[in-house]
């Protein structure tokens, strides 16, 4: 990660939304850093406009824009370049997912990948996604979403001697999930739908 600088860091950071009080302190704790997203990620688009007859079920995922079941339009074998799992697509609206699997993606509807210039894990990839929220207030169908628009945008990420805290990532969404799904447990449980 030599070259990636932050520019400036804050002891603070406004309110999540729903995290619970032990998270958002946590969040509330960590030294941020900001980063502009092009120091962090390359670009690159879908090389063939796969159309809804093309899905067959089959194949790699397609990516399309929307939140409808997280952007994926279906399955297909149609030849179109395939991307690397473990990327974060960004669509026109500003939405922002991240792909455990490999992927394609449609052209039309304005759906680019982020590849980081690191390596990422799972947990580290939906934190990063998640510091892109902030997209989908700036972008809609009159302006929307492209790489050259956001490619000198910054995002706040946690910060340890000057570098990115990646361990905080990890940790942070790894005590997340798991309090989710004691909610979950304890919900099932009360309701009698546990089996």
């Amino acid at each position: 990660m030599g070259s990636i600088q932050f520019i400036k860091t804050t002891k603070q950071r406004r309110k999540p939304g729903k995290v619970e009080a032990s998270l958002n302190k946590k969040l509330q704790g960590v030294k941020w850093g900001e980063f502009k997203l092009s120091d962090l990620f390359e670009s690159s688009n879908g090389d063939f406009d796969i159309q809804k007859e093309h899905i067959n079920g089959k194949g790699e995922y397609v990516i399309t824009a929307g939140l409808t079941n997280n952007g994926i339009l279906g399955k297909t074998t149609i030849k179109a370049k395939i991307f690397n799992k473990n990327t974060i697509t960004v669509d026109m609206f500003g939405f922002a997912f991240f792909r455990q699997f490999k992927y394609k993606m449609v052209t039309h509807a304005r759906v680019f990948s982020l590849q980081s210039k690191f390596i990422i894990s799972e947990k580290q990839g939906l934190f990063l996604a998640n510091s892109f929220c902030f997209l989908n207030k700036k972008f809609g169908y009159q302006n929307m979403c492209s790489w050259t628009k956001i490619r000198n945008e910054k995002i706040q990420l946690p910060i340890k001697n000057d570098t990115i805290d990646f361990d905080f990532m990890e940790n942070f969404i790894a005590e997340l999930e798991a309090e989710r799904i004691a909610e979950l447990e304890a919900y099932l449980s009360v309701t009698n739908l546990k089996d």
